[in-house]
Order: structure tokens, then sequence, then C-alpha cells
């Protein structure tokens, strides 16, 4: 039994403790922190030595860094805490220390959010009052810093070939250009047009040596790519972001293609894609600077870009809570157009890009998988390589919702399909667990809308994105319309997880030739059909309602109906064949 402690020997252990509490926290984040920069320290070697398997490992290798350092700061917690484990007021105090702590530091917003996952991982499923974490309140909230020391900046003075020469040759690489002087050519012309068509300013003051290019000095590596961001600026401030891509080829380095304006840059910061490797100890300042390159794009969107998901986890629940607080009070909560799900319930609100996917109590049949298998489905997507294909999610536990938002209807509706799942406590609504996803315009019902054009447009990239997740050894199980979704750059990805799984886990066959007719006319199957087997030729089903939909599809993309082409993609991957993939369009690529 511990001693009985005097009051004020009970003051004086509890500061002891909340001390140890804070340091042991902070402690954790410096590890974390240091961890997750010494796998990216390692992405240009990988890029230069074209390790691209490597650079899948490490990107999976950092997911796991938080989350390991998470538990092992909460083991080193249980034992400090002791019996004040549990005592709300020693969290409070070792809060506030911790606080103190971080006053100065740089990566303050970052290490909020750990503390926050630290203390959310002991209570679990207690009731957590936002008193006990880094959340809402406005001192917690980073305003936009000075971010001098990241860029760079080359004056137009010598003309503007010569300052992106410049801006070239001053990026330092192992392995040189194959033909520098072709693709300098090619992007000095190229950046030229784009200023001349998007920003007059800039293009006016290029033509008279005035102004400058801005760039940052760590350059941004993913998959197969490095990227130079940056922008050109005139003396009026008036600018054009861009994003050139650099390959290493077997000829040695390539300038392959340059993205210009927000809304370009955006297709390669998109929520489809994988996260970026930057060198930096400065996160939250580039993301001050991205945030001024693509003013559009949200906080949470670009610290998710560069890998810090949990810290966008946090800046997401901020937007959620100011959109909904700063929206009429007739916006309430709706199921989200499509085709309800078999699986998860899915709802969202007007004003908001976003909808929340809450896993069914009981699935609708033919579905036979359990919760704890649809949850692995979307950890694996998590770790895979999402190739522009595959919507990113961010997993909460223990969501509140403003309660008067939600209608009757939805209420009752959500009592019946994920009543185990939801708390009502005061004016709220809790989520024991929900998924976060970008909204769009189910696939099927934009066939619907669409001209024939879009049509045709459509159900190629439809094709090329089953395609590209093949090559990636992700097959999406359900194929439907309703389970894809169209960006509003027309970019066809997946949203539906709970059947998806590892390409090479698949045996695709052919259906075997029945042996006579009183077999092929059989209602039941006359041949054995194994868990893992699949039948391409029966994928032509996906289109029975919309003739004009599988006309398209079936001349650009009947290869996906025979069972050869599934067993090449596997043959492929298991041969180590990693494919390019591209986050930009392939007319913006420099012949």
């Amino acid at each position: 039994m511990p001693k009985i402690l005097t009051n004020q020997s009970d003051n004086a252990i509890q500061q002891v403790i909340a001390t140890k509490l804070a340091r042991a926290v902070f402690a954790g984040f410096e590890a974390m922190f240091a961890q997750f920069l010494n796998i990216t320290l390692g992405a240009q070697s990988r890029f230069e030595q074209q390790k691209y398997h490597d650079v899948q490992s490490a990107m999976r290798e950092r997911l796991q860094v938080y989350e390991r350092e998470v538990k092992n700061v909460s083991n080193a917690v249980r034992v400090i805490a002791y019996c004040e484990l549990n005592c709300p007021q020693t969290w409070q105090l070792a809060k506030n220390i911790y606080g103190d702590m971080l006053q100065n530091h740089e990566n303050k917003p970052i290490a909020h959010t750990f503390f926050n996952s630290t203390f959310g991982a002991i209570w679990d499923d207690k009731k957590i009052r936002t008193v006990h974490l880094f959340v809402l309140k406005a001192k917690y909230r980073s305003e936009p810093r000075s971010y001098e020391n990241l860029v760079s900046r080359i004056s137009f003075k010598d003309g503007f070939n010569h300052a992106v020469k410049t801006l070239i040759t001053r990026q330092v690489f192992r392995v040189s250009f194959s033909n520098l002087d072709a693709d300098l050519q090619a992007l000095q012309t190229t950046l030229m047009a784009g200023a001349k068509q998007q920003c007059k300013q800039v293009y006016e003051l290029i033509n008279l040596n005035n102004g400058f290019i801005e760039y940052a000095n760590s350059l941004f590596f993913r998959n197969k790519a490095c990227y130079l961001i940056g922008r050109c600026i005139a003396k009026n401030g008036d600018n054009m972001p861009f994003a050139i891509a650099i390959l290493n080829t077997s000829k040695g380095l390539k300038l392959d293609a340059v993205m210009m304006g927000a809304d370009q840059l955006s297709l390669l910061f998109g929520f489809a894609r994988t996260y970026f490797m930057v060198d930096t100890d400065q996160p939250a300042r580039y993301v001050d600077y991205l945030s001024v390159l693509m003013p559009h794009k949200k906080r949470f969107e670009l610290f998710n870009a560069i890998g810090f998901i949990k810290h966008a986890k946090t800046e997401f629940y901020r937007y959620k809570v100011d959109t909904t607080k700063n929206s009429p009070a007739n916006f309430k909560y709706i199921v989200a157009p499509g085709t309800p799900g078999m699986v998860m319930l899915v709802f969202t609100i007007e004003g908001l890009d976003y909808v929340y996917k809450v896993i069914k109590d009981k699935f609708s049949a033919p579905k036979t998988a359990t919760k704890a298998q649809v949850k692995d489905k979307y950890s694996f997507v998590k770790q895979a390589d999402r190739v522009g294909r595959l919507v990113d999610t961010h997993e909460f536990r223990y969501l509140a919702f403003d309660l008067s938002r939600f209608s009757d209807e939805l209420l009752n509706q959500m009592q019946a399909q994920i009543g185990s799942s939801m708390v009502i406590s005061g004016k709220a609504l809790i989520l024991k667990h929900v998924y976060v996803e970008r909204k769009m315009m189910p696939l099927n019902l934009y066939i619907n809308s669409c001209n024939n054009k879009a049509l045709q447009q459509v159900m190629d990239d439809y094709g090329k994105a089953i395609k590209d997740l093949a090559g990636a050894n992700i097959f999406p199980g359900d194929m439907l319309m309703k389970n894809f979704g169209v960006t509003r750059w027309g970019r066809v990805v997946f949203y539906d997880y709970d059947e998806i799984c590892p390409l090479t886990d698949c045996h695709f066959r052919d259906v075997p030739n029945a042996q006579n007719a009183l077999e092929e006319l059989s209602s039941n199957t006359y041949f054995d059909i194994a868990e893992n087997d699949i039948f391409p030729s029966q994928f032509k089903v996906f289109f029975s309602a919309n003739d004009a939909a599988f006309n398209n599809f079936n001349n650009l993309h009947s290869n996906l109906f025979l069972a050869e082409f599934w067993q090449g993609c596997q043959q492929q991957i298991r041969a180590g064949y990693l494919p390019d993939v591209y986050p930009y369009k392939q007319s913006w690529r420099f012949k």
C-alpha cells in the first residue's frame, strides 16, 4: 500500500510527478522527430541510387515511427505516474509544464500533438476533456512565421534564362544531368509561356529582367522523382508558383516537367498521393511557405503531404470545429450522396469538403467481413503507395460533433446502423471510431450527368485507375463504379476499402468451359471456387446498368476482362518491377 500523504506532501509529489511526465513526453517527442528526420535524410541518396523499393520501405517505416514512440512513452509514463496515472489534476499540471518547456521550441505545434496522442493513449476510452489537450484555444494555434531561412532567391538582372539555369545548377546531386542544355531550354520556354498565360505582371518583368526566382532550399522526394518547389516573383509581389520534376533515368538526371500555378501544384500535393520526404527540421515553416504557394490548400492538407499525418489530424479537427461554428445553423449533417454502403455509414455536412465513414454494427449481405478486418484494410491502404488512385483517410477515435446539427431521421438511422460506435453526451454526439475522407462525386452518379466526351474520358481514366492500382500490387476487390469517385480534375480514384488486398494474394482464373449443356444451364456453379479466386470475365457485370459506359470502357480497356492481363501484372510485381506513375498530366512532360 502506498503511504498516505498530507495535503502539503500531496501537492509536492504531484508537482514532481507532473514534471517527470512532461519531461518524459518531451523526450519521446524529440526521439520521434529524430527518427522521422533520419529516415527522411536518406531520400536523396535513395533517389540517386534508384533504390525505389527502398523508397517504399522507408515510407512505410516512417509511418510507424510516431505510433511506436507514443507507445514507448506511454509505457514509461505508466511507470513514472504510478497511482497518479489517472489523476486529471496531475495531467493538467503536466500539460502546463510541458507547454512552458515548448514556449520557444521550433516545432511547438507538432510537439503539442504528441502530448495529445500520449494522453489519449493513456486515457483511451475515458472521458477526455479538451482542457487536457492542446487543441482549440487560440494560443495553441500557430500563426504563420517567417520562412526566409528556408528559401533562396535569384535575380533576373542577368536575364531570365540565366536565372533558370542558376536555379538548376545550384542543386547538388551525385548524378549528372544527361542533357542539361536541352532540358534547360524546355524549362525556360515553358516557364515563360506559363507566365504569359497565368501572370502578366511576372511575364512583363521577366522580359525587363526585373524580379526574381524564389525556391525552397530543401528538395521534395516521392516515389521515383524529386521536385524543386518555388515561384517567379515580380517586383510588385505578383507571383507564379512552380514545381519542377526531376527524374533519375538510365542515362542520368532529367528535367521531366514543370507544374505552374496553384491549381497545377495542387495535383502534386493531392489527397490520393503518398507523402513527400523533405529534409527539414522546420516542417511547420515549410507549411507556412507552401500555404503561400497554394493559398487554397488547408494547413492540415499540407502537413499531411509532408508526412506529419498525426498533426494533420489536429489541424483538421480545428478546421472542422471552425467550419461548423461559422456555418448557418440550418446546415445539418446528411447521409452522403451515392449508393448506401453495405459496410459503412457515410455522412457529411454542407460547406465541408469531407465525409465521415463509420463501420456498421452489422454488414449487409453478401459482406461477411468483421470490423477488425475492415480496420486492417484501411491500415493496409495507409501503408500502401497510393499512386494517385487511393483516397487518403484520417482515422479518429472519440471524435465529437455538435448534436444539434443532426436531424432526428439521421440520428435514428445512426442508432440503428452504428449504435455501438456512438455516444450522446449532453450537447455532443461522440463517435468512438470514424474515418474522414475527401468528398467526391461518386463515379456512378457522375456518368449519369456528363456528356459523351466526358463519359469517354472518365471511362478511360476508370480503366487507368484500376491498372495503376494493379501496378502498385493493389486489387480493389469490389470494382463497382459506386466505389470510385471523380475529383475536380476529372481524375478517378478509389475510396471503398473493405475488400482491398494485395494483387499477388489473388488467383485470377478464366471461367472453365462447361462439360455439357446441363452444366451450362444450371443455376448452380459447376466448378470449384476457392476464397481468393477472381474471374475477370465477370467484371462486365459492373456495367450492367449503363451500356454506353461499358462500350467506352470495353473499347479502351478490354484486357481488364482477361485473366491473362492480371496474371501478367502479378508476374511483373514478383519480378520486382515498379511502374512509372506521374502526378502530372502526360501533356505537361517535356518532349
